[in-house]
């Protein structure tokens, strides 16, 4: 049988429904349709249509829509057509909202194969209850053919317009949502915490142990009444804690990031959820102890497990008893969390060349496990998603699907005994609480939680400052991870690949499950008698401090601030410009309401100055193009009952936080005119006189004069003289002040328009120096000139000269006036003349901005100006002072840069002993040279070798063993460098006896910390008595020791962990091989893969 050509086939209809919705709104598989339905309005007269017209209302999903249509267009040459709510626009629910996917077509009213259609989904809401399309199709092809057939979409004014709606279920009330004024509190009850940048990981954490009401409980129960709010973890959490449960609006973590002793910078580096919770435990379990919460961690979080390794064919068993906080578990090569389990707990048999050594019974073959004896009442179990690939030499993230229960019974991986017989049936029966999720790859991503709040209630998103409520699909579906893998995306449409990729870089990271038995003790409630009232009182202060700030912010709007420079602070002035604009008491200063009139203003500052309104006359200050302030205009008259708000925005400038004026007044004797008409350009001019003595280097305001820009310099010499008290006849030099690096003579025959002379301009003038005059002041070093005393103002910086070392605080701190052309040599010798030292026993050193501290030691040279001495850009000009820190050394500068400065590490008989130590060497000396300065300064043991061993170590790593010819030029600054005396065991070895070396990691072998050291694998000793000398080694507490994890790695890829019945004499050990003792840093200095560090808590 012939088939159609594809142009015989019928086109489909608009009334197809089948092939439409499918078509047009095909359904998002992750939604629940309550309804689809179609609906048509037949237009039959398009030109009587008005600009604007709604079609006839229609339900469906039990919501009334109508159609809402622009034939002209809506502000364009287009049909503009519109789906419409048509429900009440007066809501009683302020956050209603209908959740639809629809398609507008309109279509030839003979042929409902021709037609053209638009698709789109939204939210309707009261703001947005219309969505659609303004340029659905030009006003002029309506009527034009449409197809190959000649049909128009309109057949003489008739048309047919069809809406398909597909109506969705909302269950969270988010869908489709845009989170423009998201309230959590007001939609879930709950309210979020904030990101101080990359804090998403605490944030998770927090919600989590928050919603463990016990575990909040037993917070609450530290006492911290005393505690400062800064450096107490337990206060800090208590009021976050507080917070979440009363505030209506996003929590902040500055305080309690603070009170680990974080920085800003540690707030912008993701750490891992494990790790952060391990060290906050082990904080606040001994913030606990002695108080009504100790113990509530252990009882919570703590369960035990056993490590046995037990022989198959003699009775003989070795095990060993341990606490676990959490479990980690392996997602690689397990589908379910039971899989998991099983995986954990699998036997491994010790035979062949890997027989096992029981004590008594030699070599025998054994099976190797662990089993849990006890089980917490909260499981927080980690899942490994970030594991070592050994064919990549790096860690990588594992995406792979791994499916997880509501809940799940653990009674088959409980070993049986007196402690499984105590818990009643059903005792291990757990249900999921929690699931912390982690959203990108190793190198970054998101965190975000999961929880269930009460036992009986709804699942929450916990995302940053974001609360909403979660379907069971988003609790487990999409955070099983997996998703197709890439190849088989590529056919795919672009939104479903980005859909899978979100999904399969988004995946469980940690669970939390909580005992059934336990579930009420756990998430009873918190009461308001279960908060410290001290906590109340200090958090309701609080509020009271911050309503009164917000109340001064307030107020401050209606406010501006006014600075008034007098002629008393222009006389008093010593320095360029009219006054000092970066001394913030220059001048007085007014508060003025924004509203109040100019003239209540000028009442007030006339007031201030013991002046009448009359005698007073208010210029404004401007800042000129070339940085200098000087007097503009006065306020004129027509300006007095103009708002401050005005004038500020009149003669004010946008970056300026204050308004600036010149208050002229004169003698209450003398008068001055009322009326302030604006100077003409060939009028009076008011310009600013100062005067400069040489001989005491002083500048000195002699206030104004208001002279005719048309009058010869020379005309106000006699002036100047009156005003100084100086013989009519004095001979003068008179300058212009333009800005500090350009002081210009004035010719006495030229006009003041000549010399360019404007108002407010600053003339400065001093005695003309006879010969004589000059040659002593030559003499005598002193500034003779004032272009020479502006050049010297303007060089001059003030110098504080703080001690580098000075923790008894007896040194002194010198501030020294110097200029930033000084040579180094020059600085030297002015602090030493302070210090009672030669120039050459002293050492500068930078400072570190903004912190404040010794950043850099300068080498020194001669030559070098002061201005390149201190840090670039740290440099004030006028009175500001900078800082250089300063150290007296025992020899000369000279001498010391001529050798190196090597910390070394001294390390006793245990690691734990450390002293610090600075040997000052000869650039080309060597190890030996070393060895021999350190040698006096630490005590070696009568009965030890005598000998040293030197090392250079990388973030916990060794990378050098110096030898005593090695230069000590071959130290890389980089590496810290540690010395001991090499233990007797080591250079007296036994036959069967061989070194191997010993490094410390956290969670991941790449992750060193604390000092690497060598142990001797002695003769059929067993680990267990190896670890015995290990911790005396360390010299680490009992208690500390025994979370320590031992692995042996070998090769560099090969990692077994090691038992107390283990024998490594038995084992061969190469060279490279060493044991790895996993265990917190307590230090801080973890290695971290970039520049991320360990988490520490200080506070």
């Amino acid at each position: 049988m012939e088939q159609p050509s594809p142009v015989d086939e019928k086109p489909p209809a608009v009334d197809d429904v089948e092939w439409m919705t499918k078509k047009l709104i095909p359904i998002f598989p992750d939604l629940e349709e309550r309804a689809c339905e179609i609906f048509q309005w037949d237009i039959k007269d398009w030109r009587a249509l008005d600009k604007r017209v709604t079609g006839p209302e229609f339900e469906i999903g039990g919501y009334k829509w109508r159609i809402l249509l622009f034939p002209q267009g809506n502000n364009s040459e287009t049909v503009s057509v519109y789906l419409d709510s048509a429900e009440p626009r007066e809501q009683q629910d302020p956050n209603w909202h209908v959740c639809a996917q629809f398609a507008l077509l309109m279509s030839n009213p003979n042929d409902p194969t021709v037609y053209t259609a638009l698709s789109a989904h939204h939210r309707f809401t009261v703001e947005e209850a219309d969505w659609g399309f303004t340029r659905f199709i030009e006003t002029r092809k309506l009527e034009l053919p449409l197809d190959p057939r000649g049909l128009p979409l309109m057949d003489k004014g008739h048309t047919i317009i069809t809406a398909y709606v597909r109506v969705y279920e909302d269950p969270t009330g988010i869908l489709w949502h845009n989170f423009v004024n998201y309230d959590s509190k007001q939609m879930t009850g709950y309210v979020g915490l904030k990101n101080q940048g990359a804090t998403c990981y605490m944030n998770s954490l927090l919600q989590s142990l928050f919603f463990t009401n016990y575990f909040r409980k037993a917070v609450f129960d530290i006492p911290t009444d005393e505690d400062e709010p800064s450096k107490s973890v337990s206060l800090a959490l208590q009021r976050v804690f507080y917070q979440l449960a009363t505030s209506d609006a996003s929590v902040g973590t500055t305080e309690l990031t603070r009170s680990f002793g974080w920085n800003s910078l540690e707030s912008f580096m993701q750490h891992d959820v494990q790790e952060f919770n391990r060290v906050l435990q082990d904080n606040l379990e001994g913030k606990m102890k002695g108080t009504a919460a100790e113990g509530a961690i252990q009882k919570l979080f703590v369960g035990k497990m056993k490590s046995y390794i037990k022989c198959i064919n003699v009775n003989y068993e070795s095990s060993r008893v341990e606490n676990f906080y959490d479990i980690q578990l392996n997602v690689k090569g397990c589908k379910t969390l039971h899989d998991s389990f099983n995986d954990y707990i699998a036997v491994e048999t010790l035979d062949g060349d890997n027989k096992y050594h029981a004590e008594g019974h030699g070599l025998q073959d054994a099976r190797k496990g662990v089993i849990f004896e006890t089980l917490p009442p909260i499981l927080h179990l980690q899942l490994k998603r970030f594991e070592y690939d050994i064919e990549r030499d790096a860690m990588v993230k594992i995406n792979d699907r791994h499916e997880f229960p509501l809940e799940i019974d653990l009674a088959d991986f409980v070993a049986e005994g007196e402690e499984k017989d105590k818990v009643e049936k059903g005792g291990f029966k757990y249900t999921l609480h929690g699931v912390l999720v982690h959203s990108g790859d190793l190198h970054g991503g998101h965190y975000f939680a999961l929880l269930k709040p009460e036992r009986d209630g709804k699942w929450y998103k916990f995302d940053d400052d974001r609360v909403t409520i979660a379907t069971m699909k988003e609790v487990l579906d999409e955070n099983y991870g997996g998703g197709e893998p890439p190849e088989a995306l590529a056919g795919m449409p672009l939104a479903i690949r980005q859909l899978n990729r979100h999904r399969r870089f988004t995946n469980a990271y940690m669970l939390v499950y909580i005992q059934n038995s336990a579930m009420n003790d756990v998430l009873k409630p918190v009461t308001p008698n279960d908060i410290p009232e001290h906590l109340l009182r200090r958090l309701e202060d609080e509020r009271l401090a911050n309503e009164t700030k917000q109340k001064e912010r307030h107020e401050s709007m209606l406010y501006c601030t006014a600075r008034v420079i007098s002629d008393i602070d222009f006389k008093a002035h010593d320095g360029v410009d009219l006054f000092d604009p970066h001394v913030p008491t220059s001048g007085k200063v007014f508060k003025v309401k924004k509203a109040d009139k100019f003239s209540t203003f000028r009442e007030m500052v006339a007031a201030t100055y013991d002046r009448t309104v009359d005698q007073i006359r208010i210029w404004v200050l401007v800042k000129r193009q070339n940085d200098t302030i000087r007097t503009d205009i006065p306020i004129q008259e027509s300006d007095f009952n103009t708002p401050m708000e005005i004038i500020k925005e009149k003669h004010g400038t946008r970056t300026a936080a204050e308004l600036r004026f010149y208050v002229e007044f004169m003698d209450q004797s003398s008068s001055l005119p009322i009326a302030n008409p604006k100077l003409p350009n060939d009028g009076p001019i008011m310009i600013f006189l100062k005067y400069y003595d040489p001989y005491t280097t002083k500048l000195e305001g002699i206030g104004r004069l208001h002279v005719q820009k048309t009058a010869k310099v020379g005309d106000i010499i006699g002036t100047l003289n009156e005003r100084k008290g100086f013989p009519p006849n004095t001979p003068l030099k008179l300058c212009e002040e333009i800005k500090p690096t350009m002081i210009e003579p004035m010719k006495m025959k030229s006009t003041f328009q000549q010399c360019e002379i404007q108002g407010g301009d600053i003339i400065v003038f001093q005695k003309d120096l006879t010969p004589k005059e000059l040659g002593e002041l030559k003499d005598q070093n002193a500034k003779a000139s004032i272009i020479q005393y502006y050049e010297y103002i303007f060089n001059r910086i003030i110098v504080e000269f703080k001690p580098k070392n000075d923790e008894g605080g007896t040194l002194p701190t010198y501030s020294i006036e110097l200029s930033r052309k000084s040579t180094y040599d020059q600085v030297a010798a002015k602090l030493a003349e302070k210090l009672g030292v030669d120039p050459l026993h002293i050492q500068f050193t930078t400072t570190s901005s903004p912190s404040g501290l010794p950043k850099n030691t300068l080498k020194r040279s001669a030559n070098l100006p002061l201005q390149e001495m201190l840090v670039p850009g740290h440099v004030h000009l006028g009175n500001q002072y900078n800082v250089l820190f300063y150290e007296k050394l025992d020899m000369s500068i000279v001498e010391l840069e001529s050798k190196r400065l090597v910390k070394v590490t001294w390390v006793g008989p245990t690691l734990k002993d450390e002293s610090q130590h600075e040997l000052l060497l000869l650039k080309t000396s060597t190890m030996s040279a070393l060895a021999e300065a350190l040698l006096p300064k630490v005590k070696l043991d009568p009965n030890g070798s005598q000998k040293l061993r030197i090392i250079g170590v990388f973030n916990g790593k060794l990378l050098r063993e110096y030898t005593v010819s090695d230069g000590i030029s071959t130290i890389n600054d980089n590496l810290s460098i540690y010395a001991e005396e090499i233990p007797r065991d080591e250079i007296d070895l036994k036959d069967g006896e061989k070194p191997i070396q010993c490094f410390h990691f956290q969670g991941e072998i790449s992750r060193t910390h604390g000092i690497p050291f060598r142990m001797v694998v002695k003769e059929n000793e067993t680990f267990g008595d190896m670890k015995t000398r290990i911790r005396a080694r360390l010299g680490m507490a009992e208690k500390d020791f025994a979370k320590v994890k031992f692995l042996l790695c070998q090769g560099g890829a090969k990692v077994n962990a090691l038992n107390d019945d283990d024998v490594l004499s038995d084992v061969s050990i190469s060279p490279g091989d060493s044991i790895g003792l996993d265990h917190i840093d307590k230090s801080g200095r973890s290695n971290r893969l970039g520049l991320e560090k360990a988490i520490t808590i200080r506070g």
